[in-house]
């Protein structure tokens, strides 16, 4: 990353001497060797031949034993480093290597290890694809509301990427890095970046809209883009914080580009330009958007279009067979498969099931353990992975007035978070595949052998600062100065859904935590499924929330400015701080990595003492998916199925 900014900052970093040195000493070259092979020269050499001549000489068959024991040693290095490297490259998902084998391992770095994402491109079969074809089947709800421009349009990221598309992506497939991605060209066949300021898109040739009403199949024109890019970024959108800066935005039909033109460096634009529910809609829609109401009338540019959908029951999609793009990997045409068909199983965990073991459904998501015991039973040959969750969605409990009691008072906040055994949490819900839940992404933690200088996650408690440490006593303490004790114990709604699972038991073991150990009196506001999301936007909750969506941008971005700025469109939570004000300005202008994670940072230790939001602890993603499935790929900021569907396209069989 020669330059450290934002524009360049996907590239990967060269090897410092510090990791070659351990690279080599895993290889059998010692400290002391790197530094003769790296710096001997001519006269080193004369040298060490005149202190040879010097030294006594053994006898011939004493020098012959030394040579052929020096070679037989090599030869089992080499055989040994051999095995080693191969074992590496064929590990399959649910292997270890010796090395790991023979560690001390916690349940969260085992089964992290296991079914690490590098192991899928090892599958059986991978050689033989991909190939055209087939149905994918899978266990996911029809929204409600499928307008992208609307109040929920995040929600729609769980879908919009298969039937419209963006300027830019990221790679979701069984090769991509699950926990690092890059911008890749979606509608873009490529960009520059002149100045600062400017950022130009040169867009694909022969883009089509699918064939529906009201676009009938018609080209798609760089004005439509510009079009759209301009209903995203009104005021009142929800994707409006990610394009304060764009002063304006040129197209030119006949050259096929559009230019955003900025009012400052914007450090997070490429990034959250990848959101999957910025999408590019028809300007027939943007002049009507209610229309996007309707599922009939989800028509984009993307790989499928939507064919059928009965909320509650079922929806079905087709390829757009005009679709534009091509595999960058393997340059054969996309989507791989023909048709998705996706079935409702809310509230309905045994019917999910049995669609998983009766071969109805391609994929299911084990929520435990126990839920993958029951699944490897039946199925052996399943695909398993196991993947860090996306910093947008984080367990939380969110206020619904911070300027009103009890929770005006930070001391309450505080001892609310103290007042949570988040070990407890972990252990007793995900038996262990789980950790400390703070929005995490690439600007926290430094970590200079990472390919982009930080630390994946997890956080430990401890990091994360004295708040997240559990220490009932000292919440005690807290509530007694803000005039709650046994005489008068903190009272108070906590809302969340009645749905069985492991987030039910996730919220009613927090209700208990506090209860427990802080002797509060907190009750479960029970509320229907459908509107539980939806509350966290309306507030038409009595105390406190429980929720998973914090942020759901793919830049630090939407997690600072874009949640946290006193003035930001996305700041739903009504934090108000001048000085957080004023450094989600800075991290936003500032393009030197480095510099703005020392911002960032700062915003990270003020959120975290004062408990805007209670952060509990976060699990893995664990899903399986049959043994013919191949490019159903999760990664740390989307899931598929799920929030960030943006690589369906890949999926194929191999039957």
């Amino acid at each position: 990353m020669s330059e450290r900014n934002y524009w360049k900052r996907m590239q990967r970093k060269r090897l410092s001497r510090r990791s070659l040195i351990s690279a080599s000493a895993r290889a059998g070259v010692g400290a002391a060797g790197l530094a003769l092979v790296g710096c001997g020269d001519d006269d080193d050499d004369a040298q060490s031949a005149a202190q040879a001549q010097a030294q006594p000489q053994p006898d011939q068959e004493q020098v012959q034993a030394q040579q052929q024991a020096q070679q037989v040693a090599t030869q089992q290095a080499q055989t040994q480093e051999e095995a080693m490297e191969e074992e590496a490259v064929a590990l399959l998902p649910g292997q270890l290597t010796a090395e790991e084998e023979a560690m001390t391992l916690t349940a969260e770095q085992e089964w992290r290890l296991r079914y690490h994402w590098s192991k899928l491109q090892n599958l059986p079969g991978q050689a033989d694809g991909p190939k055209h074809g087939g149905t994918w089947r899978l266990a996911h709800a029809a929204p409600a509301n499928w307008n992208v421009l609307g109040p929920n349009a995040s929600l729609m990221a769980a879908f919009a990427p298969m039937f419209y598309s963006q300027l830019v992506v990221f790679p979701m497939d069984d090769y991509a890095n699950a926990h690092y991605y890059i911008n890749e060209g979606d509608l873009a066949a490529g960009w520059e970046v002149p100045e600062p300021t400017t950022v130009v898109f040169q867009l694909q040739d022969g883009i089509t809209w699918q064939d529906k009403p009201p676009v009938n199949g018609r080209a798609m024109t760089a004005e439509d883009v510009k079009i759209a890019y301009d209903a995203l970024r009104e005021e009142g959108r929800v994707q409006a914080s990610s394009y304060t800066a764009v002063n304006s935005i040129d197209y030119d039909n006949a050259s096929n580009n559009v230019r955003f033109n900025l009012a400052e460096p914007a450090a997070y634009l490429l990034n959250n330009m990848m959101n999957p529910f910025h999408t590019v809609v028809a300007p027939e829609f943007v002049e009507e958007p209610s229309l996007l109401d309707l599922a009939e009338n989800t028509v984009g540019t993307g790989p499928f279009q939507l064919d059928s959908a009965t909320t509650g029951s079922e929806w079905r999609g087709s390829r757009h067979p005009e679709y534009h793009k091509l595999d960058p990997r393997t340059g054969l045409q996309l989507p791989y498969i023909d048709n998705i068909h996706g079935l409702d199983f809310v509230g309905q965990r045994e019917s999910e099931w049995a669609a998983w073991e009766t071969g109805e459904t391609d994929w299911i998501r084990l929520q435990d353990i126990t839920e993958y015991d029951r699944a490897i039973e039946q199925h052996p040959d399943m695909v398993v992975q196991v993947t860090a969750p996306p910093p947008g969605w984080q367990p939380h409990m969110t206020f619904k007035d911070l300027t009103a009691e009890p929770f005006s008072d930070p001391r309450v906040r505080q001892a609310l978070s103290l007042g949570m055994d988040r070990d407890e949490q972990a252990a007793g819900v995900y038996y262990g595949l789980a950790a400390g839940g703070y929005g995490q992404n690439w600007t926290f933690f430094k970590d200079e052998s990472s390919p982009w200088g930080f630390r994946e996650w997890p956080w430990t408690f401890e990091e994360l600062g004295d708040f997240h440490v559990f220490n009932a006593a000292e919440g005690k303490r807290l509530l007694d100065a803000a005039g709650y004790n046994e005489d008068n114990p903190l009272t108070f709604d906590a809302a969340f859904h009645t749905v069985p699972g492991f987030y039910l038991d996730h919220f009613l073991l927090v209700v208990d935590q506090w209860n427990r150990n802080l002797g509060a009196n907190v009750t479960h506001e029970q509320i229907e499924w459908e509107s539980w999301l939806a509350l966290l936007f309306t507030k038409e909750y009595s105390g406190t929330l429980f929720t998973w969506l914090v942020g759901s941008e793919m830049d630090a971005d939407g997690l600072a400015y874009g949640r946290m700025h006193s003035e930001s469109p996305g700041n739903i939570y009504g934090i108000n701080d001048p000085d957080v004000d004023q450094w989600a300005v800075e991290q936003r202008q500032e393009l030197d990595v480095e510099k703005r994670s020392e911002i960032l940072e700062k915003i990270r230790v003020r959120e975290l003492e004062n408990m805007w939001r209670i952060f509990c602890v976060n699990p893995y993603r664990m899903a399986a998916r049959r043994e013919y499935l191949f490019g159903q790929m999760d990664t740390y900021n989307a899931w598929n199925p799920g929030w960030g569907a943006t690589n369906t396209e890949r999926i194929w069989k191999n039957l």
